[in-house]
């Protein structure tokens, strides 16, 4: 899909923003899980198979949402952020 890294990126950005006014790391982890196990679905993914990567993927982004929360108001903030952004086009 061509729009696929587009959708991505507004997602990431529109969770990063309720990150700041919501101050709920995981919330906003378990919102962007929710949103990939969705997909994995609409794809045809195996139930097996897309419940195991959305596993790893909360688990990853509970790891990004709570980085950028803690890293908040530092310049480490935005190299996490871009790091997200680009890892997640991967």
């Amino acid at each position: 899909m061509i729009f696929e890294p587009i959708i991505r990126i507004v997602i990431l950005a529109a969770l990063v923003r309720l990150l700041l006014s919501t101050e709920k790391p995981f919330f906003c982890a378990a919102l962007y899980a929710g949103v990939a196990l969705v997909f994995r679905f609409a794809f045809g993914w195996s139930p097996l198979a897309a419940i195991i990567a959305t596993a790893i993927t909360f688990g990853l982004a509970s790891l990004y949402f709570w980085l950028l929360h803690r890293l908040q108001g530092s310049v480490l903030f935005w190299v996490v952020l871009v790091g997200g952004i680009v890892i997640s086009l991967v």
